[in-house]
């Protein structure tokens, strides 16, 4: 008989615990008790997040610690997250996308998905023991370099594709959801100058104004390239890394909810324009990419020259700075932390934008 699929964190006691968890073979024990701890409160706003730790009837026990992870409880922000199909995407993600990909993820031990009820529930692996990334400090060129090749790893796995594209619910960059960003960005525009105008250079708001009306434009241009599955939130706060004694850390990966289709260039715009520091990225951005290229040439897939994709990222470097500052105005910032934070990624992508000469491309579409 089917789980039920859990509406609330407490609905994870241990009865419950010990079917989803004796199902997916992580133990053939009772679990006897739970203990909920409420993590990331504040980060996720369409979601809710718990570790549970778990106490067994047996000595052969299971795991020790688990991961829920429910949409928001919140009446008025859960239609947010089921309009914009994130619950259902990432419980797809985990049944036809994770089995198929060769990056570090967390294991799944319960995958609950009903959209007639919209219903959602995730039980995962906890993979907290592992080193978090830190957004705010930025990456190390170590931790940069883990990071490029796990994103080759995923482009390369979907690059042209057949299964990617019978997967109808991988939305392309131009799904009316994207294209109603640039209304978004235009009625933002005026916030964002006023509270982070400081931030920018004189000349470079004009400049931006004159990009933010071709917004769909380019989407629909990058939707016509879309040759990959991409991950759209690929940033430090959501990449832990599992440090070997030799090399280069392993990458684990969460939080699938935004995936969709397109060049790369989703993912690694964001991740070099603000995961890492200025100094770091200006000396280190081309190297970086020169090092994804060849990973995605070795598996014969990628862009077919190394400019194509320097000028792919330095366009989506200014879409980025644009976005950033949408979320700086629109986003919760619930503490000191998440302020810093914001005031860092757009200097980081303000910097980004500057140093390649981003503004070039502004008013290309309509050549």
């Amino acid at each position: 008989m089917a789980l039920n699929i859990p509406e609330s964190l407490e609905d994870f006691d241990a009865n419950w615990l010990t079917q989803a968890l004796v199902a997916s073979g992580a133990t053939s024990s009772v679990v006897t008790d739970v203990v909920t701890e409420r993590i990331a409160i504040g980060e996720g706003f369409l979601g809710e997040l718990a570790r549970l730790h778990l106490t067994y009837a047996t000595d052969e026990g299971g795991p020790q610690t688990a991961i829920a992870k429910i949409p928001t409880t919140d009446g008025a922000l859960k239609p947010l997250g089921v309009m914009l199909g994130v619950y259902e995407r990432e419980a797809l993600f985990y049944t036809h996308v994770a089995p198929k990909v060769s990056i570090r993820k967390p294991a799944v031990y319960f995958n609950g998905n009903d959209p007639e009820s919209e219903r959602y529930a995730l039980l995962l692996e906890d993979v907290g023991r592992y080193r978090s990334g830190d957004h705010l400090l930025g990456a190390s060129l170590e931790d940069a370099m883990a990071v490029i090749d796990t994103a080759a790893q995923i482009h390369s796995r979907w690059w042209d594709s057949k299964e990617l594209i019978e997967m109808e619910w991988v939305p392309p960059l131009d799904s009316p959801i994207n294209m109603g960003l640039q209304g978004l960005y235009e009625a933002s525009w005026p916030t964002v100058m006023d509270q982070y105008g400081h931030l920018y250079p004189d000349w470079l708001p004009e400049k931006l104004e004159l990009f933010i009306p071709e917004i769909s434009q380019w989407l629909v241009s990058w939707a016509e390239r879309s040759r990959t599955l991409t991950h759209n939130d690929f940033r430090l706060d959501n990449l832990l890394f599992d440090d070997k004694t030799d090399g280069l850390p392993d990458v684990i990966v969460l939080d699938f909810q935004l995936v969709g289709r397109g060049d790369g260039s989703g993912d690694l715009s964001p991740f070099l324009g603000c995961n890492l520091d200025i100094d770091l990225r200006r000396n280190s951005e081309i190297d970086l990419l020169r090092r994804y290229q060849d990973a995605m040439h070795d598996r014969q897939t990628g862009f077919g020259t190394f400019d194509e994709l320097v000028e792919q990222i330095d366009t989506a470097h200014l879409f980025w700075l644009v976005n950033w500052g949408n979320t700086a105005v629109t986003a919760d910032q619930p503490n000191e932390r998440a302020s810093k934070l914001f005031t860092a990624i757009l200097e980081r992508s303000v910097a980004a934008v500057v140093d390649r000469d981003s503004v070039q491309y502004i008013g290309s579409m309509s050549k």
